[in-house]
């Protein structure tokens, strides 16, 4: 067999080997993608979202928002960041508090099911929504501490108004197209990003990729076996990247501490790219929702990598 001949087979292989991963990977994910946010569809309907963002709205003006904060807070942490965005277009906020608001919901933001996806990776999925929550009101109260008042320009306007109160055929209509689409997106994005993987494995290009980006990362507190694990977290998303996340536990290239690690990071800090910019479009500073999401990040892993070296030298 010719040097093209062998090419041609190892590139078919990692081809079918990616789309078998990434179609698998899509039947898992939607086994609790579509019972768990249509659940949520339904408490939305009936107002118990609403009923439970009246209550903790106070709460939010320790830093510097208002009670209305919480019901886009709200529909971001038990859905998406489009629901919370939704949400924050039938309201008026400042650009500061737009800025801040959007940083609660980067950081927490479809929690049921990327903590169903991380758990299934082998870290507590309670201990890391507990984490995101924390990280939020954190993250909330440095920019209202630190965030001149002039930092983000007024917001001239918002994204186009969400459904206020649609009729439950609209809603289950609603609810399905938006299903579609995401199985649409997962599937592509599953199968593009794991056929990607095997050849960079195939070919012996992750190595190289991990030495070029394992400094910075390094400075982040992530070991460099999990470079490629927090670059697809950050580009395609936790839910998105949940395929690769889950082929690198079972690989066993990770050991159990790496995994704690680079979950917490990836918690807190995740789809730096598009959801940054949905954020930045409806007024949000992105400077002010990227740096410090970032430095919180290294922050958790730092704080997790300090309280695990005194447990062991105690145990020592």
């Amino acid at each position: 067999m010719s040097d093209s001949q062998t090419l041609s087979a190892r590139a078919g292989a990692c081809v079918r080997q990616g789309l078998t991963k990434g179609a698998r990977t899509t039947l898992w994910l939607l086994k609790f993608i579509i019972p768990i946010s249509l659940g949520m569809m339904f408490l939305q309907q009936l107002g118990v979202l609403a009923f439970i963002s009246r209550k903790i709205g106070p709460a939010f003006h320790l830093v510097g928002l208002s009670g209305e904060a919480a019901l886009p807070f709200l529909a971001g942490a038990l859905l998406n960041v489009y629901s919370g965005l939704a949400a924050v277009a039938q309201l008026d906020f400042t650009g500061r508090e737009l800025t801040i608001l959007c940083m609660m919901i980067l950081i927490s933001h479809n929690l049921p099911i990327e903590a169903t996806v991380q758990h299934k990776s082998g870290s507590s999925g309670w201990r890391l929504v507990l984490l995101r929550l924390a990280m939020s009101a954190a993250g909330a109260l440095v920019l209202h501490l630190l965030m001149p008042p002039d930092a983000v320009a007024p917001a001239g306007g918002h994204a186009a108004a969400g459904d206020a109160a649609l009729s439950w055929a609209a809603a289950l209509h609603k609810w399905f197209v938006e299903t579609a689409w995401v199985t649409l997106k997962i599937a592509l994005f599953a199968s593009g990003v794991m056929v990607l993987q095997q050849f960079l494995e195939e070919f012996r290009v992750m190595p190289v990729f991990s030495r070029i980006l394992a400094p910075p990362l390094a400075l982040l507190g992530l070991p460099g076996n999990t470079v490629f694990l927090w670059v697809v977290a950050n580009t395609l998303g936790l839910a998105y990247g949940a395929g690769v996340l889950l082929e690198e536990t079972r690989s066993g290239r990770l050991s159990k501490r790496d995994i704690e690690i680079v979950n917490r990071s990836i918690a807190v800090c995740h789809s730096l790219l598009e959801d940054t910019l949905l954020c930045v479009a409806v007024g949000a500073s992105a400077f002010w929702i990227t740096l410090p999401r970032i430095a919180l990040a290294a922050a958790v892993v730092w704080g997790y990598r300090l309280s695990t070296f005194r447990s062991n030298t105690k145990c020592g």
